[in-house]
């Protein structure tokens, strides 16, 4: 009777699932792949639409994205590895690895929790670009910082506001303290121990982008994003996995695979004390702390013709992986998916286990 109860529920629940995700194709053209788990389960996982939407070819679970934003959370996770070793602390300035940054009281604590005030790599870069098709590496975008020293948006630590140059210079310094590149130590570090088989930093300075990664596409299709010159830098993206390894990962960060729950734990709790709400941030992932009873954090990105979303209920080990490779508004369309997901309206599938 349990086994008949469980396929009745799982079967109700794909059922709901299903018609979610093809209102959000039908209506604002969703083209990607999902994985939706509860209690360290996967409970969901399909692909809609095309990788080429000139060849038609299709997608599926295995599919290679562009993970865009979401990659921060790996570079926070190799940040407090290298803490763990003693290579670095916190509170350490970035002068202390890089002594002619010029923003000189800006700690990696600043830029985990978006509070470096530091400009914005691309704005900056762009106007020295002789060659615009010639990639830029994490390592030159910090020799220009130094040469230059541009002024910063405001003040270290005054207030938070997101910040993609950061995260590029916590990938800079990990290439600095591990004596590899940023992709070679994530490889060595995260994906070959976690057995995410279909994962990999890219980028353009080292390598052509594999032919397993799906094409991007802007404006819902209309044209395919173009790999430019700032695919070179790592750390604020350029994360490229599977829903499927993205489960992998979700299932790590509950144990001590990578680092002591003690210490990873840190990564969750909120660094900017005057945000209340949704949208504080702890180390490579946002805090939901509009629902007391649940430690919900999660990310969103967007990067060259990829919209993504991760969601981790830390409660009751559920979570919403979501990955799409063409910019529409399907994404930002996901309120009935989260409500039904987070609210419980869907049945448990895992209670009879």
């Amino acid at each position: 009777m349990e086994g008949l109860l469980h396929r009745i529920k799982s079967k109700k629940t794909e059922s709901r699932l299903d018609e979610i995700f093809n209102k959000l194709r039908n209506t604002y053209g969703f083209n990607g792949a999902v994985l939706i788990s509860e209690k360290d389960h996967v409970i969901y996982r399909k692909a809609f639409g095309y990788s080429d939407l000139q060849s038609r070819q299709e997608l599926n679970t295995k599919s290679v994205f562009q993970l865009a934003s979401v990659s921060k959370q790996f570079t926070a996770v190799a940040i407090m590895m290298l803490k763990s070793r003693g290579l670095l602390k916190y509170e350490d300035k970035v002068t202390k690895f890089f002594p002619n940054f010029p923003w000189r009281e800006v700690t990696i604590r600043h830029l985990l929790n978006h509070r470096s005030g530091i400009p914005d790599y691309r704005w900056f870069l762009d106007p020295l670009m002789v060659n615009k098709n010639k990639p830029v590496s994490n390592q030159e975008m910090m020799r220009q910082f130094a040469i230059h020293k541009p002024d910063n948006y405001f003040s270290t630590g005054a207030h938070h506001a997101y910040s993609n140059s950061g995260y590029a210079v916590l990938a800079a310094i990990v290439e600095k303290l591990s004596g590899t590149s940023f992709s070679n130590f994530m490889k060595l570090a995260v994906f070959e121990p976690l057995g995410m088989k279909h994962s990999y930093v890219y980028s353009k300075c080292e390598k052509q982008l594999p032919p397993s990664a799906v094409k991007g596409y802007e404006r819902n299709g209309a044209y395919e994003a173009p790999n430019d010159a700032f695919n070179g830098i790592t750390g604020d993206k350029n994360v490229y996995s599977t829903v499927e390894d993205l489960f992998l990962w979700d299932q790590a960060l509950y144990t001590n695979k990578l680092l002591p729950q003690h210490e990873l734990l840190q990564a969750f709790e909120p660094g900017n004390p005057e945000l209340k709400g949704y949208r504080n941030y702890g180390f490579g992932w946002r805090i939901n702390q509009h629902i007391t009873d649940k430690k919900i954090v999660y990310h969103s990105g967007w990067w060259r013709g990829f919209r993504t979303f991760f969601l981790r209920n830390l409660n009751d080990h559920s979570s919403i992986i979501i990955l799409s490779n063409t910019v529409n508004y399907s994404i930002n369309s996901l309120g009935e998916l989260y409500s039904l997901i987070m609210k419980g309206e869907v049945d448990s599938l895992v209670t009879e286990y």
